[in-house]
Parts: structure tokens; C-alpha cells; sequence
């Protein structure tokens, strides 16, 4: 069975690549290349493949071959019916020819017919898995979570020793704050808000430029907000106590906009328009209330957009330069 599909795909113009992690078969077009990975459900030493090893393998391929390409895998099993993860829908051509391959042989053996199971990461049986690719939104949700229900325990004495102020920053050298200061709330609607923003933005950005980049412009742009803000505080000379995690989710807005503004492919996973909406009129809200912390906002936005710049943009843009072809 495993012959009749590589033919298959030769067929079809896709050509076989060795990689480090296992022929890739490759296909062009205009411009972009389509991957397909023809892999097992059990390793060569009987454990079975993890969720984690299939993003390692969608990972190697964008590295090799494009961040802009798309992957289909297609897991076979003796146990059980085969699997194809499309996520991004972009291999329906196959689907037919494949599927009568693999009919076939499940014919061959079990003498009667029997369907192919077309899952992706969103099926309900794989629920549980599908969340690993937003370990890091959820894994900073939760450390936002725990922080919220003890400064709702412990009160003022969380705020005191751990939010952002001019003084302590620069005065009392408590430069950890620029840190701390990120993962505390002022009460329920302020976490609540804060968070609901941040599972939006942050499942949909993290899919886009990996965990690890993900974590570092996430804190990366919530420290420069709070040196902003410890920097406007001291220009006025306000004592004021500044927390929230709007500052590192600015950033995330500012990351997406770069995104959107430079890699053409990323653009449609995107709502351009209300990403600048969402700018203008947070920012807009933050100047007709007086509580809220604009220097920030400004700074962790400004941040966000450079660090994904840094860490994803110029990649990609360098890699599509390389290849001749365009983000």
C-alpha cells in the first residue's frame, strides 16, 4: 500500500525529498509548495507517534521548504483507518485518489469495504491533542489565572510588592516589577477583558509564528510597555501603581499588524481592518479614561511590531527572496 501512494503522488507531480525527518514529497505551485509527509502511527520501536512530532515535522518543512507552504500528513495503521491531517484545507485533490488506494487495500484485507476517517486538529476525538499547539497562550493564561485569585486572596499586598511604579523601578532598583507587573489585575472585568482579548489574539498568532517566538514577544512587549509607562510616570511625576497584561497584548496586536502589513499569505487569517479598529479605539478608550495605562499600551504595541519583525517577518521575507517567490 505504502508503494501505491509514493506512485500515486508521483502522478500527481509531487517529487520525493530526504529530509533529517523522512521523504517529503513536493509539488510547486506558483510559487508555493505543497508537502506531504506518508508516515506510520508507530515508531520503528513500537511507540506511537506524538502529537508534538507531527508540528516537529510541519516545522521542518516550512523550514526547508517555505513558511508559507502547506503540509498534508497521512498516517497509516495496521489497527486502525488511516488519517489525513489537512489542516489548512489544501489538499482536497488528493483526497479522492488516495481514497480509493486505500479502500482498496483495506478490501484486500478485510474483504469488505470500509471508509477512510478525514480528521483535523479540530475533530472532537482529538480535542485533548489539538490544544498542544496553543500551549503557550494557555500556559500564560494560567500563570494569569493563579496570580488573579491571589491578589484576590491576598489583596493590596500583592499589588504593593509586585505592580509597576515610577519609584520603585528606578529609585529602589525593583526592576522585577517590569515583569510582575504583567500577570496582575485590577478585579474581575479587568482580568476578564484582558484575557478574553488574549485567547483571541494569542491561539491565532502563536499558530502562525511557533510557541518559543510566541513567549518571547509576548514578554518581550509587555517589560517594554512597563518601561514606557515607568518612564511617562516619572516625566509627569505621578506615584501611581500600574498592572494589567494589556501592555503584552498590545504587543500582540502591534505583531499581528506587521504580519498582515508584510507577509501576503498570513493575510487571511486575519481581519486587517479590525486590527487597526482594535488599536485605534483601545487607544481612543485609554485617553478618555483616566485609569488607564496608555504608555503601556503604546510602548508594548510599538514593541510587539518590531519583535515580530525580528523574530518571523524578516524570516520569511528572506526565505521567499531566496526562493523567488513572494510572502
Amino acid at each position: 500500500m505504502y508503494q501505491k501512494i509514493i506512485e500515486l503522488l508521483r502522478i500527481h507531480g509531487y517529487m520525493k525529498n530526504d529530509t533529517e525527518t523522512g521523504p517529503c514529497y513536493v509539488k510547486n505551485i506558483n510559487g508555493r509548495n505543497k508537502c506531504v509527509f506518508v508516515i506510520f502511527d508507530k515508531n520503528p520501536d513500537g511507540s506511537s507517534i506524538l502529537e508534538e512530532d507531527l508540528y516537529h515535522l510541519e516545522d521542518h518543512a516550512r523550514q526547508l521548504f517555505g513558511m508559507d507552504c502547506v503540509v498534508l500528513m497521512l498516517i497509516l495503521s495496521q489497527n486502525d483507518k488511516p488519517v489525513f491531517l489537512d489542516p489548512q484545507d489544501q489538499f482536497d485533490d488528493l483526497y479522492g485518489p488516495l481514497s480509493i488506494v486505500l479502500a482498496q487495500n483495506q478490501v484486500s484485507q478485510a474483504g469488505q469495504g470500509s471508509e477512510i476517517e478525514v480528521k483535523d486538529n479540530k475533530s472532537v476525538k482529538d480535542f485533548w491533542r489539538s490544544l498542544y499547539q496553543y500551549k503557550a497562550t494557555l500556559l500564560i493564561f494560567t500563570a494569569n489565572l493563579i496570580c488573579f485569585i491571589l491578589t484576590e486572596i491576598c489583596g493590596d499586598k500583592i499589588y504593593d510588592s509586585f505592580a509597576c511604579n515610577a519609584y520603585m523601578v528606578k529609585k529602589l532598583h525593583e526592576y522585577y516589577r517590569l515583569f510582575t507587573s504583567n500577570y496582575l489585575h485590577f478585579g474581575w472585568d479587568h482580568f476578564f477583558n484582558n484575557m478574553a482579548v488574549f485567547l483571541l489574539l494569542g491561539s491565532s498568532l502563536e499558530k502562525v509564528i511557533g510557541s518559543v517566538r510566541y513567549v518571547i514577544l509576548y514578554t518581550g512587549a509587555g517589560i517594554a510597555g512597563s518601561i514606557i509607562s515607568v518612564a511617562y510616570y516619572s516625566m509627569i511625576g505621578q506615584d501611581v501603581l500600574s498592572a494589567g497584561a494589556s501592555g503584552a497584548i498590545f504587543g500582540l496586536v502591534g505583531a499581528l499588524a506587521a504580519i498582515f502589513l508584510f507577509c501576503k499569505e498570513q493575510r487571511q487569517r486575519f481581519d486587517g481592518f479590525g486590527i487597526f479598529l482594535m488599536i485605534a479605539g483601545s487607544l481612543y478608550h485609554g485617553f478618555q479614561s483616566g485609569t488607564t495605562d496608555n504608555a503601556a499600551h503604546i510602548g508594548g504595541c510599538i514593541a510587539g511590531f518590531i519583535l515580530s519583525m525580528l523574530l518571523y517577518v524578516l524570516g520569511s521575507l528572506i526565505a521567499a527572496h531566496k526562493q523567488g517567490r513572494s510572502v
